[in-house]
């Protein structure tokens, strides 16, 4: 575990902007972004990208470009899933 600047800390809580989920430096926006993360925590971005369900129509069009793939049809549920 990387030692931690509590200074840096605080200075990065009062640029962060929700709005765009980004911090708001003088030299300009910085994004976190998953290889950020993992270099800090050293833990391995490893196997297929998660994509939860979603109701909104054409989500599954949308995969291909931004994870580079479909992910698969869901199961039908089965009679004790519908009971739960």
């Amino acid at each position: 575990r990387p030692p931690l600047n509590a200074a840096a800390i605080t200075a990065l809580v009062d640029r962060w902007r929700p709005e765009t989920h980004s911090f708001h430096l003088r030299t300009g926006e910085m994004t976190v972004t998953l290889q950020d993360i993992a270099m800090i925590t050293n833990l391995p971005i490893e196997g297929n990208p998660l994509c939860m369900s979603t109701d909104s129509d054409g989500w599954r069009e949308q995969m291909p470009p931004l994870i580079g793939m479909v992910p698969p049809e869901p199961r039908e549920p089965v009679a004790e899933d519908k009971k739960k």
